[in-house]
């Protein structure tokens, strides 16, 4: 192991970092269980290390799973929220072009054509929704 060395070197805090930290300086276990090794050798038992919580470190453990969660939880809401566009965009598809045909009718109905060539956007149908039913519901007034 080429990291051998370098471990021998370090002392009892920096060896007690590595068991504790592994995982977060990006170690193997073989790594760290040649770090519990020297220090067994230096006096330390496996238990010395887990009484004095030094074994793993457990709020970095805590947010790896958290971080691992919300990586899974967030892919999820992303593929439902895909998803459910796309099994929705052909309903919505088929309302909008049923509402610009109703659109068409009720200008026709009152005898005009300039209103019903409007250019209907797909991307713009939910602000002309509003603008349209009001300027409709106001025309319905003006109707005897």
């Amino acid at each position: 192991m080429e990291g051998s060395n370098i471990l021998k070197r370090l002392d009892n805090d920096k060896l007690i970092d590595v068991v504790k930290n592994y995982k977060r300086y990006g170690y193997d276990a073989e790594i760290r269980d040649y770090a519990i090794k020297l220090l067994e050798e230096r006096g330390w038992s496996i238990e010395d290390l887990k009484t004095f919580g030094y074994w793993e470190n457990s709020n970095y453990e805590e947010a790896l799973m958290q971080y691992k969660a919300y990586c899974r939880n967030s892919l999820i809401a992303v593929c439902v929220l895909i998803l459910s566009l796309c099994m929705l965009a052909p309903i919505y598809l088929v309302f909008v072009f049923m509402a610009y045909r109703n659109v068409c009718k009720f200008y026709q109905a009152l005898g005009r054509k300039e209103e019903a060539t409007f250019s209907f956007d797909l991307c713009w149908h939910v602000l002309l929704f509003f603008y349209l039913k009001e300027k409709m519901k106001e025309e319905l007034k003006g109707i005897r």
